[in-house]
């Protein structure tokens, strides 16, 4: 779907060359006509760069690292391929080597990003090993592309001395092999150019041979596959994008919309691209299969004189229709034939269109396994690192990478405009007022001092950046507890975690690692799991709860009555707090509103829990608060959050 604009474009260009030969204008069309021809041979050089640019964004990798490596390597396979003296480097790169270039550099990539990370701190024998490691990688690719794109020339070599269409047999493979390359993305008629150069040539002769009345028209010709076996273009596609019209499935109208205009003037690679047949085994069988048939039908047609012999030279984008007219001098027959063509074509095109439009494509969300944790520098945050997450079809890539991208984008202007820092809000005993315990919040510090809420959360949540987020929080809270807070004994430090942080398999390592120095006396830390966001792994995530508890840790379940859970986490997770969302607090001004609070205390209770709510901003809140059993509270009536600074001068009158 993302080369569908490039595709669309290029279409235009030809159709207006085509109408500019027409109208006698010679050179603006010639020119067109070598504007086109430079777009496609662009053409691999740009899908190399996208399927990078979606390789990246898919397994969080550097997207400029992974564009410039792929073209890089490509660069050198074909580079190979040219005198030194010769500039034009990607000229004549077929699309099969841009992908492939782009695929195999990608998994380099991924597989060594590890090593990098890890011997990243210091520059010793380590990292130039890996460095080299790399290198020889990348260096063996060049050579096994150069090595492959030398026996793909001599393959196509030998395949066009078997498929020139001189009988009925070899015909029929030449029309296999070329419609055959489109699996790959790959116009068949320019890797078999000479053979089409041959066709043309011969096709003039004997047109020209027949009106002198020195030889009978040939069966087979340029005509005859422009005519008879690519309406609508390769493939027969004008039976498809009827198909698709006949479907009325909403999801089509866009490439309808987009490709109906252009299939009107045999150019179809936006629908090949988007439905889409290119590496796609269930739509390209009735790609190749229609144009097969219609040539055996009107191969025999021909043959047995049920349609007359094609004996005009037609631009191979004339309309069809238009083209079986003006091929056979206004034969009616041929223009009926042609429509019993694309009538077969559609039934051949639309069993597989209807089995693919039912198949269910579903999101596929696997752990983090690879996630390891970045580094900072100062207080800010690195982008990004290798993670896994699979698209739900191949029409959801562009508007993927497009919200990666603006999540970059923001992340990026947070970053370049301030800090982050903690804050931290108390929580007090509802009797007493006292605090007993803090909740550390993250905070975006501008660079002019204004502070802003963690909004920004939601862009590090949507490329996959959250377990960087809580360990840096979690790092530098606990560095706080040794040094500004160590001299309040009792306390509890309270740090939020997100579900994606406790998926990743180096969340434990790293917690005990920062655990080694044991926190001063009296002080316990405190992980809040957040219930308003959906778990996807409850097994892994109680046993991860465990083995922080086996650490000394105290578990708490914020957000309690605000998400996608609920009572089901009082029974699976052993928890030490349960924090009641405001949205309770909210809800004591109605009817019935303090009784419904009461119940819910009385059920967090029976899990063996403390109870503390959050939220709480007037008198009238709190003494319903103490009314209902609840221990402990937090709210803007008794503290606001704050700085450290701060924090430890209240903490001072407050203990």
């Amino acid at each position: 779907m993302a080369i569908m604009p490039f595709s669309v474009l290029r279409g235009l260009v030809i159709v207006a060359s085509t109408l500019c030969l027409n109208f006698h204008w010679v050179k603006t069309s010639a020119w067109l006509e070598n504007l086109q021809q430079s777009m496609l041979v662009f053409l691999p050089i740009l899908l190399n760069i996208i399927f990078s640019l979606q390789w990246a964004v898919r397994y969080r990798l550097s997207i400029m690292l992974s564009i410039s490596l792929s073209l890089t390597v490509l660069l050198g396979i074909t580079g190979l391929e040219h005198n030194n003296n010769e500039a034009n480097f990607f000229i004549g790169v077929s699309l099969p080597v841009a992908l492939l270039a782009a695929i195999f550099t990608n998994l380099i990539l991924e597989k060594n990003i590890k090593l990098f990370r890890t011997n990243r701190i210091k520059f010793n024998w380590i990292s130039i090993k890996t460095l080299l490691t790399f290198i020889s990688k990348l260096l063996a690719l060049v050579l096994v592309g150069h090595l492959i794109l030398h026996a793909s020339d001599w393959l196509t070599q030998d395949i066009s001395k078997v498929i020139y269409p001189d009988n009925f047999t070899h015909g029929l493979l030449y029309e296999l092999v070329r419609e055959g390359t489109w699996f790959f993305g790959v116009h068949g008629i320019y890797i078999f150019q000479d053979i089409g150069l041959r066709l043309s040539n011969e096709t003039i002769s004997n047109i020209a041979a027949w009106k002198a009345g020195k030889e009978s028209l040939n069966i087979l010709s340029v005509p005859f596959y422009e005519t008879w076996c690519a309406s609508g273009g390769s493939g027969g596609t004008l039976s498809l994008l009827i198909c698709l019209l006949i479907s009325r499935n909403p999801s089509n109208r866009h490439l309808i919309n987009v490709s109906l205009p252009l299939a009107i003037f045999n150019i179809n690679e936006p629908l090949i691209f988007g439905v889409p047949v290119v590496l796609n085994p269930v739509m390209f069988i009735p790609f190749v299969m229609t144009p097969a048939v219609d040539y055996i039908i009107a191969y025999y047609a021909t043959l047995w004189h049920i349609v007359p012999p094609l004996q005009q030279m037609v631009g191979w984008a004339t309309p069809a229709i238009i083209n079986a007219w003006l091929g056979t001098n206004g034969a009616i027959s041929a223009v009926l034939f042609q429509i019993f063509l694309i009538c077969t074509g559609i039934g051949i095109y639309w069993p597989f269109l209807r089995y693919m439009e039912k198949r269910d494509y579903k999101e596929i969300t696997l752990p983090s396994g690879n996630t390891s944790f970045v580094p900072l520098k100062g207080n800010q945050f690195q982008l990004p690192v290798p993670g896994y997450r699979e698209a739900e079809s191949p029409h959801h890539y562009l508007s993927e990478v497009n919200e990666y991208i603006d999540a970059r984008r923001n992340i990026n202007d947070l970053q370049n405009s301030g800090n982050f820092v903690l804050w931290y809000q108390p929580q007090i005993t509802v009797d007493s007022q006292k605090i007993v315990a803090m909740e550390v919040l993250l905070r975006h510090q501008s660079d002019d001092g204004k502070i802003t809420p963690p909004y920004f959360l939601k862009y590090y949540e949507r490329i996959g950046m959250m377990p960087e987020v809580d360990f840096w929080v979690l790092e530098n809270a606990v560095e706080a507890i040794h040094h500004e807070l160590s001299r309040f004994p009792g306390m509890t430090l309270s740090v939020n975690i997100s579900p994606q942080t406790l998926l990743d398999p180096s969340f434990l390592s790293l917690v005990s690692k920062l655990l080694r120095n044991p926190l001063p006396s009296g002080w316990k830390l405190e992980m809040e799991i957040t219930e308003s966001q959906r778990v996807k792994e409850p097994e892994q995530i109680i046993e991860v709860l465990a083995e922080l508890r086996r650490l000394g840790i105290k578990i708490a379940l914020d957000d309690f009555g605000s998400g996608y859970s609920t009572l089901s986490y009082l029974t699976q997770y052993q928890l030490d707090k349960i924090k009641l969302d405001r949205t309770l607090v909210l809800g004591l001004a109605r009817e019935g509103g303090e009784a419904f609070l009461h119940h819910v205390v009385q059920l967090c209770k029976s899990s063996g829990s403390q109870v503390l709510i959050e939220g709480v901003e007037t008198d009238e809140e709190h003494q319903i608060v103490k009314n209902c059993g609840i221990h402990l509270a937090q709210g803007f009536l008794f503290h606001r959050p704050q700085p450290i600074n701060k924090l430890c001068n209240l903490l001072v009158v407050n203990t």
